[in-house]
């Protein structure tokens, strides 16, 4: 649920009242130097499962770059994915994730959740994904062969599948405030990192400083409507790119009618899989989320994306098999990926004939993405898992936790807007921050919501709807 950045800058000063509390005692981790920008490495201990802490323990990565300039605290942070980690980001590509604000007031902390990175990184020993097994399935043979298929491999997994859940996650995040010796952080979580950033306010309310949620999952919501929603968001983000190759004469579909391209090279993929020279042919479905995974980059990698398209339709799908292989096929990101969400995801799919429903319903809303989002392959992913969810959707309800701020895109591919909307709702005194754009974050995407997030996290001061918002964003 995430895969982005760019920057921004300034710095301005914090009033008394939001200084880190006195009574922060010295960190317990054993920092040494790493990498080649100032950072320091460690790690922090945990228990694999939480409700025997006595029993076997894990070790976390952490990286933390000190405040540049007056310290307001320690900032965690979290990338999203699940599966992507965020010690190595904080101590080799700082720059590129955190504007220079951030990186003046925060000690800026990293950490790879468990079963990540260097956090004892899952493994299994089938791929997630295997061409040969569709995740929509027209009969119900190909279902049952699906439900086996995610069977397999997570049998083949090793045991930490068992204990890799979101709410596990957050109290290992508030084992790493407790040994950087703070008695509050600030939190920065993109796409998934909202759905982390719930649970630790859910956990933890009295130890948030500030928290910002950028690409929001409404973890609150069922699954019929997670897909559904997901599926008209990426339809969206299709037409949005669509209508930018129409006006945009460098463009290399420009000048061709680019829906009617696309659906008759999806057509000829479900004929005969694509030409990838030197690599395996491309699926039609592995094109559809090849292309899905590149609507969450524009419109900066708008070009790409039309270039990828264009050489396919020329019988060359390099590009879009290059994406094919970082989306779906990394052994790390995909396995980690898996885990989690099947431990946080409850697919509510009884049966071959409910799911059947839900994608004739999703190919309604996308008569040209057929119903792909990452929401659809976590559903039918986690269906037949071998572990049930630790930490199913539920209503969130979130009442003593400081004011949070919701960011979303009016045109996100993979996270809707809508959804920081439901989620405000549920988390008392929160604000949603709308950035009227297209991608899929908006953090160092755009500067009037950057400005807003670093403001909020560095003076605790929500954006208010009292002034004349910028252009570009909208406070609801």
């Amino acid at each position: 649920m995430n895969r982005t950045s760019v920057l921004a800058a300034f710095a301005l000063t914090i009033p008394p009242m939001m200084a880190v509390p006195g009574s922060a005692t010295a960190s317990t981790i054993a920092w040494r130097a790493c990498g080649d920008t100032g950072a320091e490495c460690g790690t922090v201990t945990v228990p694999v499962d939480w409700s025997h802490p006595d029993g076997r323990k894990l070790s976390l990565a952490v990286t933390r770059r000190k405040a540049a300039k007056a310290r307001a605290g320690a900032l965690l942070y979290n990338p999203g994915g699940p599966g992507t980690g965020a010690a190595d980001l904080v101590r080799d590509w700082a720059p590129q994730f955190f504007s220079p604000r951030l990186r003046d007031r925060f000690d800026i902390v990293g950490i790879d959740p468990r079963g990540v990175g260097g956090s004892e990184q899952i493994s299994c020993k089938m791929p997630v994904h295997d061409p040969e097994v569709t995740q929509f399935p027209s009969t119900r043979p190909e279902y049952e062969r699906m439900v086996a298929h995610n069977k397999s491999v997570g049998q083949s997994c090793d045991p930490l599948i068992r204990h890799v859940d979101t709410v596990s996650a957050a109290r290992d995040f508030d084992a790493v405030r407790a040994a950087l010796g703070e008695r509050k952080v600030s939190y920065l979580g993109r796409s998934y990192g909202s759905m982390l950033g719930t649970q630790y306010a859910r956990l933890f309310p009295d130890r948030i400083r500030t928290m910002a949620l950028d690409g929001v999952v409404d973890h609150g919501m069922p699954s019929r409507r997670m897909v559904v929603e997901a599926a008209s968001a990426v339809e969206d983000s299709f037409d949005r790119f669509a209508a930018w190759c129409a006006r945009t004469a460098d463009c290399e579909l420009h000048g061709r009618p680019v829906g009617k391209v696309w659906d008759a090279l999806v057509q000829r993929a479900e004929r005969h899989p694509l030409p990838v020279p030197g690599g395996r042919p491309l699926t039609a479905e592995e094109l559809r989320y090849s292309v899905y995974a590149m609507l969450t980059l524009f419109p900066e990698f708008g070009q790409g994306l039309a270039r990828g398209i264009a050489e396919a339709d020329g019988n060359n799908a390099s590009l879009l098999g290059q994406m094919r292989d970082q989306a779906l096929y990394d052994p790390a990101s995909t396995a980690a990926y898996r885990a989690i969400l099947c431990q946080d995801i409850d697919p509510q799919v009884p049966d071959f004939r409910e799911l059947r429903r839900r994608e004739h319903l999703i190919r309604r809303r996308a008569p040209h993405m057929g119903g792909t989002s990452e929401f659809w392959d976590m559903t039918t992913g986690c269906i037949g898992w071998p572990v049930r969810p630790a930490a199913p959707q539920r209503p969130v309800h979130i009442r003593d936790a400081p004011p949070v701020l919701l960011v979303g895109n009016t045109h996100d591919p993979a996270t809707p807007l809508a959804w920081a909307k439901s989620l405000s709702r549920g988390i008392r005194g929160s604000k949603v921050l709308a950035y009227d754009g297209d991608g899929h974050t908006a953090y160092l995407r755009n500067r009037c919501a950057t400005t807003g997030i670093d403001n909020y996290l560095i003076t605790g001061t929500l954006p208010t709807t009292d002034h004349r918002p910028d252009a570009g964003r909208r406070v609801r």
